[in-house]
């Protein structure tokens, strides 16, 4: 009787084949992997983003390096301006007063080693202005320094009331001030360089949100990609944190009493948002460059209406161009009949005419 051929299963005949197959599926993961990441940076560096040409009104410069970051004291009608143009520590570094229709004033008060990237104003319980101010010292070290705003006949000075240096702080980003020392920070506090770089360029959402109670720092928000800014509304309940990698803008509800955070939107902006302001009703100003600066000097400033629900109720674009006007805006405060937009990569702060 002839024999009968024996029946092989054709997955269990070929163990190359298989291995073969499962190498192919591991390089297409990777692949979709990668492709997916270079889409998130692609995006995040606005490569086919362009500004185009939106103007409040008329615009007027006034001649200043670098003011990266602006903030308003209302009560006194003073805006306060961050002085350090990009990469060039200079003398000229430092924090300046400007009142209507005067010029920036340098304030006497800082250390010699003071190099301001971001301030903000926040009150303390007795109702006197606090400055907050994230300081990069020419070595590299980063502090955040707080000052007591003091007003005579001469106008503002500072007062130095402390400082926090190294440890969760060595990577700070922008800042917004509760007064009393305490404030909200946003920063990548990993100590390693390679993740730093990691976190901000392929957005792996490890980065904070901290908050200083005036001793100690703890996590607010995690779990963010390249964090730029945060900002308080004036009646503190509502904060904003800026994803500049990401493109959004997040709003969370605030607790008065526990200082507990619930995120109630997000939003997506049309740049790269460096610095948030909040005006005296309510909406929230997102600045930035359209795109990476390398790639271009395009400046945005957006308007966002905040509604009592916490949802963004309207966005449009009130300030763009190409950088003819400033380069690469990082900050924009509105103030009665003015909007003012700084850079911390141009020589020259702009001052618009608003209603």
């Amino acid at each position: 009787m002839a024999k009968q051929p024996i029946y092989r299963r054709p997955d269990g005949a070929s163990r190359p084949d298989r291995l073969k197959r499962a190498v192919v599926l591991a390089w297409m993961a990777v692949g979709i992997l990668l492709l997916m990441t270079l889409f998130k940076v692609v995006k995040s560096v606005g490569l086919f983003s362009f500004a185009g040409s939106v103007s409040p009104g008329v615009c007027r410069s006034i001649p200043l390096a670098g003011p990266g970051d602006l903030a308003f004291e209302g009560k006194n009608g003073t805006l306060f301006i961050a002085s350090a143009k990009e990469g060039a520590p200079a003398a000229s570094d430092g924090l300046y007063a400007l009142t209507p229709g005067g010029k920036p004033v340098k304030l006497k008060g800082t250390p010699p080693d003071f190099h301001p990237s971001a301030i903000s104003i926040g009150y303390n319980v007795d109702g006197s202005p606090s400055l907050t101010a994230v300081n990069r010292h020419a070595n590299g070290a980063v502090s955040v320094d707080v000052y007591t705003v003091v007003y005579d006949a001469a106008g503002a000075s500072l007062n130095y009331q402390s400082s926090v240096q190294g440890g969760l702080a060595r990577r700070a980003a922008g800042i917004a001030s509760l007064g009393n020392n305490r404030f909200y920070l946003a920063a990548t506090p990993t100590s390693s360089e390679a993740l730093a770089w990691a976190d901000r360029w392929l957005l792996l959402g490890r980065a904070d949100v901290l908050f200083f109670n005036g001793e100690l720092f703890r996590e607010a928000v995690n779990g963010l990609s390249d964090p730029s800014a945060v900002a308080v509304s004036p009646d503190g309940q509502r904060m904003f944190v800026a994803a500049r990698g990401e493109r959004r803008v997040i709003i969370l509800s605030r607790d008065l009493y526990t200082g507990a955070l619930t995120q109630q939107d997000s939003i997506a902006v049309p740049l790269r948002p460096e610095r948030l302001s909040v005006d005296a009703n309510g909406a929230l100003w997102v600045t930035g460059p359209a795109r990476l600066p390398a790639l271009g000097d395009a400046s945005s400033v957006v308007r966002v209406v905040i509604g009592s629900d916490g949802k963004a109720l309207s966005q449009d674009t009130v300030y763009a161009d190409d950088g003819q006007g400033i380069r690469s805006a990082t900050a924009a405060v509105k103030t009665p009949g003015h909007l003012f937009i700084g850079s911390r990569f141009d020589d020259k702060l702009l001052d618009c005419a608003v209603k």
